[in-house]
C-alpha cells in the first residue's frame, strides 16, 4: 500500500539526516584520523544539541506556532564565522515534477539541519576551526556522491550496506545498524515519539494562552483550536530530521 505524502516526506528527512551523519562520521575517521572515544563523545554531543534544538522548537511563539525561526537563527549562530551552513543533497538528476521538488527541498533542509548539529558537535568536541570544517563539510558531501554512485551502480540497499560497513569501522561496532531507508524498521518508535511531542506541544500552547488570558477568563480547548495539528505536523517536520539514529553504520 502507497505511502501518504507526508510520510514519504517525513521518511526522506529521516533518511537525508542520517546519511549526513553518517557521512560526516566517515569523514572524520578516514581524512582526520578522529576514533572511537572521540566520535562517541562527538554522538553525545549531538544528542544534547538535537535536545536544545527540540525544546526551542517545542517552546510556541507569541501566536502559539513552533519557535522554528528562532531554532534555526540559533544554529545557524552556532555557525556563524567557522562553516558555512550550507549543506545540499548531491543530485543525481534534476528532480522530475513538484512531488520530486519537494522531496529535494525537504531533504536539502535535514541535510543543512544535521550538518549545523554536527558541526557545532565537533567545534565544541574537537575544536576545529574554519579551514578543517570546510574540509570536513567538503569530505562529507563527498562521501555523499559516493554513495549516490554506489545506489546508482549497485542498489540501494547494497550502497547502504557499504555505507553502514564504512562506518562501523570508524566507531569500532561490526553489528551497528542503520535504520531501514524508509524508515519502517522505527515506524512504532517515530510514532510513540510523535504523540508525546504532540502533547507535549499542546500543553504549552495551552498554559500559554491561559497564561495571556487571565485566571478568569473561560478555559480554551486548545486541541479545538482551528490549525492546532498543522502547528504539531510543523514540529515535527522540524525535530524528525535530525536523528543520528545513532545507529552507526559500517
Amino acid at each position: 500500500m502507497k505511502k501518504p505524502f507526508e510520510t514519504e516526506m517525513d521518511d526522506t528527512r529521516q533518511a537525508v539526516g542520517q546519511i549526513v551523519c553518517l557521512c560526516t562520521t566517515i569523514a572524520l575517521h578516514q581524512e582526520f584520523g578522529v576514533g572511537k572515544t572521540r566520535l562517541e563523545r562527538i554522538k553525545a554531543r549531538i544528542d544534547e544539541l538535537e535536545n536544545q534544538n527540540t525544546e526551542v522548537i517545542m517552546t510556541p511563539d507569541a501566536n502559539g506556532r513552533p519557535s522554528k525561526d528562532k531554532a534555526e537563527a540559533i544554529r545557524e549562530s552556532w555557525l556563524a564565522g567557522c562553516v558555512s551552513s550550507d549543506y545540499r543533497i548531491p543530485m543525481v538528476r534534476m528532480p522530475r515534477g513538484r512531488k520530486e521538488q519537494q522531496y529535494r527541498m525537504a531533504g536539502d533542509r535535514a541535510a543543512k539541519i544535521a550538518w549545523q548539529i554536527y558541526a557545532k558537535a565537533v567545534i565544541d568536541v574537537l575544536h576545529y576551526g574554519p579551514d578543517r570544517l570546510e574540509r570536513l563539510r567538503k569530505e562529507s558531501h563527498a562521501n555523499y556522491e559516493q554513495l549516490n554512485k554506489w545506489g546508482h551502480e549497485d542498489g540501494l540497499d547494497v550502497a547502504m550496506e557499504k555505507l553502514r560497513r564504512c562506518a562501523a569501522d570508524a566507531m569500532q561496532s561490526p553489528d551497528l545498524e542503520v535504520a531501514d531507508i524508509d524508515g519502517s524498521k522505527d515506524a512504532v518508535e517515530v510514532d510513540k515519539e510523535f504523540r508525546k511531542q504532540q502533547l507535549n506541544f499542546i500543553k504549552r500552547v495551552r498554559a500559554q494562552t491561559l497564561g495571556r488570558i487571565g485566571a478568569t477568563s473561560q478555559p480554551v480547548n486548545v486541541l479545538a483550536e482551528q490549525g492546532v495539528q498543522d502547528k504539531v505536523q510543523e514540529i515535527m517536520q522540524q525535530v524528525s530530521q535530525q536523528s543520528f539514529e545513532r545507529r552507526r553504520r559500517r
